[in-house]
């Protein structure tokens, strides 16, 4: 069987295709598509011209799936800014007139599962904190004896860290300040309890493009797959106290896609490892997508 699966984030929309053979599941092609839905929302709700945007990526990519010809199945899924927005009924009705595709709305619980899942199928978490940084939420997952003990979604992420805290193109001190009391308060709110860990399991864009700029920043081997908290933590000081030119000019040449979002998904990153006194920061490749393909339809044909 070969599935296509459209994950709907809040700062990126992405088409994963996979070729699953029994419980073997092989990544065949990626698109990634910078459609920033959260700056569409406003009083809660996602703006017509939003909603245009929407469509015109899942058309996009409704349109790769159809040439390819052999994709048996695709499943959209949508997260934070769509299951958080109030014409939600809406949205998914326009989409489904328009280009007849369903989308799912992942719960918070469904949201974190899956990424402890997919993770769980590249990087091997027995004990720890597990996070999933999206564009408009981040997941955490308490993770002891390879088993989720605690799952919590707060409500912010490296899209809406940057709409909401960022006045620049560029996270300063006080606004990386602001964010590490907003993300404390939202953990403390969700009574997530600031037990140690040594390991932190990173999952999603944010975790990935921040390990590309470690492995650069320090000129380490392009396919490590972990940073040290403390070394993560000067690094993101010594950015901010940068000049904005010497900044972008870092950006540019490791993630340009990320120029605005990178440095709030890294203090948001940073806080969370701190919060529960990390050691290490372990990135994986592997997230949602791949738990929902191994949870939701591996499952389903057992």
């Amino acid at each position: 069987m070969i599935y296509a699966v459209i994950d709907i984030g809040s700062n990126t929309v992405r088409l994963s295709v996979y070729k699953v053979n029994g419980e073997e599941v092989l990544n065949l092609f990626n698109e990634k598509e910078q459609a920033s839905l959260r700056s569409y929302v406003k009083n809660g709700a996602l703006s017509d011209k939003g909603i245009e945007r929407l469509l015109s990526v899942l058309k996009k990519f409704k349109t790769v799936v159809d040439h390819f010809g052999d994709i048996d199945e695709l499943h959209p899924f949508a997260t934070a800014t769509i299951r958080d927005a109030t014409n939600r009924v809406e949205i998914l009705k326009i989409v489904k007139d328009k280009l007849d595709l369903d989308i799912e709305i992942l719960s918070e619980e469904e949201e974190a599962k899956f990424a402890f899942i997919g993770a769980s199928s590249s990087v091997g978490v027995t004990r720890g904190v597990l996070t999933d940084i999206g564009g408009g939420s981040s997941e955490i997952v308490i993770i002891d004896q390879s088993k989720v003990i605690k799952s919590s979604s707060i409500s912010i992420g490296s899209l809406s860290g940057f709409n909401d805290f960022v006045n620049g193109l560029f996270m300063n001190k006080d606004e990386k300040k602001l964010i590490d009391e907003e993300i404390k308060s939202l953990l403390e709110k969700k009574k997530v309890y600031r037990e140690g860990h040594d390991l932190l399991c990173a999952v999603g864009g944010s975790a990935r493009a921040s390990l590309l700029f470690y492995n650069e920043y320090y000129k380490l081997d392009p396919y490590n797959t972990t940073m040290q908290s403390n070394k993560f933590c000067q690094m993101l000081k010594e950015i901010i106290e940068k000049e904005p030119r010497e900044i972008l000019d870092l950006i540019l040449e490791i993630k340009p896609d990320r120029v605005h979002t990178l440095l709030p998904g890294m203090a948001i990153l940073n806080r969370i490892s701190k919060y529960f006194s990390c050691k290490e920061i372990s990135v994986s490749q592997t997230g949602v997508r791949e738990g929902y393909v191994y949870n939701k339809l591996i499952e389903r044909n057992k």
